[in-house]
């Protein structure tokens, strides 16, 4: 007889479908929240009525269709709650005061702190930024503030970052910056992250400004915020991004450390009487993996390990021998089932994955040995490159060796990282020490980590791949990994082969336009059928927000350009060339034309690509300065015209009127300065009469642009019109034979609920 007197091999009826199904569940419930984040907008809670109802009966898989309904039913009722919870559109720019408390570890750089603040009132959660010299801030602190606030939004455009994804995951309702500001002394207790606060205070003073800083604040506290953009580059070149930041890794190797150093060290302790030692140490690796991820900031990351790394400690506790599978789809049902939301983070897919690739690559090939381990990292690099092109464009080659030596280094580095922080902070005079010699350690392994990323083609960057082009080489890649025995394995190369593809050039003749949304400032690419064009590279900030690195070059790499023919320059404001810099850093330029390089914008320049006119119209001659200066670019072929136009305003309107005249007529005019009242005059749009308007503005900018006057004076020229901020990257494509086509908003095509709708 078995335990509990059941006959060997029968198991209890309710537990043994539960073993059964649970994979075939997680990928329904799965597939029930994926068809939620592919809608436009949630639907009416009633429309949920009708599937769930279909469910009382009976037909075959009604019990995996339920799965389904009951997760879609959970995302978008949850969905709904959390956008009453938002600040709507119509109170943009309201100002408002709040009570509440700092929530989590504040971002500090040298013009502004920005933190959570929890209100207590809707929305619940801010993003606040406060400029002008702040006060040291500390979570929990309480504080009466003035805020201007903004409803959640971003810059939208083809392969840039989703920030307002970003602000869904988070739960953050509203973003502001400080007007007024009042101390309040109700401060919460948020004992946990003010000791993180500290913690990460004495871990910067002990090692007063060592390169290594930020690297210890990550493994230890979880807290990234002081990795430079330097560090990160070596991290995306080698692949290890993952090693720096709390995940199911750094939470499992801790759980490991405790739970295997606790089953040899309890039976050795108390021979006499035995205690269980099994029992003794998954325990206590779950309290340990559990104190880590609080440790940590219990963020989505930390969670999600943390749920993976119980699933496996609750099935050694319960004595039962569950396949690996089966406890990763636990473990996925327990991270949907804690937040539907997760499957907007690039780390939920490349997680979980992970751990199914390794399950594949492991099933099927009996016992492994020392030639499997050894091709485990490419194989598994390979596995996982359709997924880290589909979310970040780009790719380590260098990362299947950089892994191969880390993880195992890791398993002991980890362990050795917290517990040197944690003894350094319980015994302050030992801080510096201990902190220092850590750091020697890492600062070594650094170097070699850096080296390695510098090596010629350490990584790959490749155009995005769109959904059915991910499909096709997961497929792919799990044919081509398949266990010996399957036949035709190398075919499974030719799925892949649709990674190397971008979006289709431009016929001979034809070109496109795409005008990006870079918020207040000017980014615009032409490509022709085999050269691309960048016209200004869009604005910088003081506080480090590129939109050159941010928006431009993850533009241009999504769509496969590896080098710029030509960077025009318009003038100099730092609204049209502030991204300049990683531009050129990104990307190889053949030739710069602009006011004031070597190849000044003149008019009369003109080139010809791929049966694609380019011309300067402006400046011309006499002495031009400040906005009137800006280049003027004419991009013509057979099927049409586009014209841009820097920041010129009427007096360089006259001028062009004076010397081109009828020449100014284009199909697609992008607006001048913005949609500024000072220019489009309508002497100026009369001879252009274009058919469509764009005009490149942050949505709803404080200088109100464009300007009412020159959106009546455009739509009296007959044009239609387009701003990015409020519809997103705009893409223009002009046929040789079909003419020019009607504008595209990328925030109508890329369309999610969590994302504001275009506007006018």
């Amino acid at each position: 007889m078995g335990p509990g007197g059941r006959p060997p091999g029968r198991r209890r009826p309710l537990a043994g479908r539960l073993d059964r199904d649970v994979r075939a569940w997680a990928l329904a419930a799965l597939a029930g929240i994926l068809a939620v984040h592919a809608l436009p907008a949630l639907p009416a809670p009633a429309w949920l009525l009708p599937p769930l109802l279909l469910c009382l009966f009976r037909f075959p898989g009604r019990t995996l269709a339920a799965v389904a309904a009951l997760a879609f039913a959970y995302a978008v009722l949850l969905g709904s709650w959390l956008h009453s919870q938002r600040l709507p559109a119509t109170a943009h720019g309201q100002e408002r005061w709040f009570t509440g408390h700092v929530a989590g570890l504040p971002e500090v750089d040298e013009f502004r702190t920005r933190f959570r603040f929890e209100t207590g009132a809707r929305p619940r959660y801010v993003r606040v930024s406060w400029y002008d010299r702040p006060p040291a801030l500390a979570p929990g602190d309480c504080w009466r503030l003035r805020l201007r606030l903004s409803a959640p939004r971003g810059s939208l455009n083809p392969g840039g970052f989703d920030y307002e994804a970003w602000l869904w995951r988070e739960r953050i309702g509203a973003t502001g910056y400080v007007r007024e500001a009042e101390r309040c002394a109700d401060d919460a207790t948020a004992p946990l992250a003010r000791w993180r606060h500290a913690a990460a205070g004495r871990i910067a003073a002990a090692l007063d400004g060592d390169p290594v800083t930020g690297l210890v604040q990550a493994l230890s506290l979880g807290e990234r915020g002081d990795i430079t953009d330097d560090q990160w580059r070596v991290l995306r070149r080698t692949g290890t991004t993952h090693l720096f930041a709390i995940s199911g890794l750094h939470v499992g190797l801790i759980a490991a450390a405790v739970f295997l150093g606790l089953r040899r060290a309890v039976p050795w302790l108390y021979p006499r009487p035995r205690p269980a030692a099994l029992t003794v140490a998954a325990a206590a690796a779950a309290l340990a993996a559990t104190g880590y991820a609080l440790l940590s900031g219990f963020d989505l990351p930390a969670r999600r390990a943390l749920i993976m790394t119980l699933a496996v400690l609750a099935a050694v506790l319960l004595r039962r021998r569950t396949a690996p599978s089966r406890l990763l789809a636990v473990a996925a049902l327990a991270v949907l089932a804690a937040d539907p939301f997760a499957v907007l983070a690039p780390g939920f897919w490349l997680s979980f994955g992970a751990v199914a690739w390794l399950l594949y690559l492991a099933g099927g090939r009996g016992r492994p040995g020392p030639a499997f381990w050894l091709r485990l990292q490419p194989a598994l690099a390979l596995a996982l490159l359709p997924l880290t092109l589909y979310w970040f464009g780009e790719a380590s080659l260098a990362g299947a060796v950089a892994n191969a030596v880390l993880i195992p280094a890791f398993a002991v580095l980890v362990p050795a990282v917290l517990l040197t922080v944690l003894a350094a902070l319980a015994l302050p005079a030992l801080a510096g020490p201990l902190l220092a010699a850590l750091a020697v350690v890492l600062d070594a392994g650094w170097r070699l980590l850096a080296a390695l990323a510098d090596v010629p083609g350490a990584y790959l960057v490749l155009p995005t791949p769109g959904l059915p082009a991910l499909v096709v080489a997961l497929a792919g890649a799990a044919w081509l990994l398949a266990p010996r025995g399957v036949p035709g394995r190398w075919l499974g190369v030719l799925g892949l082969l649709p990674l190397l593809l971008g979006p289709p050039a431009p016929a001979h003749g034809g070109f496109r336009l795409t005008l990006l949304d870079v918020g207040q400032g000017l980014a615009a690419v032409v490509r022709t059928a085999e050269h691309t064009l960048l016209f200004d590279a869009g604005p910088r900030y003081r506080t480090g927000f590129d939109t050159g690195a941010a928006i431009v070059v993850p533009y241009l790499r999504s769509q496969g350009v590896r080098r710029l023919d030509r960077l025009v320059l318009s003038h100099g404001d730092i609204d049209h060339r502030g991204g300049v810099a990683a531009v050129r850093a990104a990307l190889p330029v053949a030739a710069t034309l602009g006011v004031d390089q070597a190849a000044p914008c003149r008019d009369g320049r003109r080139w010809t690509w791929d049966g694609v006119e380019f011309r300067v119209l402006h400046p011309g001659p006499g002495d031009w300065r400040g906005n009137d200066a800006s280049c003027v670019l004419s991009v013509t072929g057979p099927g049409g015209r586009v014209l841009l136009t820097g920041d010129i305003e009427a007096p360089a309107e006259r001028r062009l009127l004076a010397a081109h005249g009828e020449s100014l007529r284009a199909a697609v005019l992008v607006v001048a300065h913005h949609g500024s009242a000072s220019s489009s005059s309508a002497p100026f749009l009369a001879a252009v009469a274009p058919d469509y308007a764009l005009v490149p503005a942050g949505w709803r900018n404080r200088w109100g642009f464009p300007a009412a006057a020159v959106r009546q004076r455009l739509r009296e020229a007959g044009a239609e019109v387009r701003v990015t901020g409020a519809q997103g990257a705009l893409r223009v494509d002009v046929d040789p034979v079909d003419g020019v086509a009607a504008p595209r908003a990328w925030r109508a095509q890329a369309a999610r609920f969590w994302r504001a709708a275009p506007g006018p």
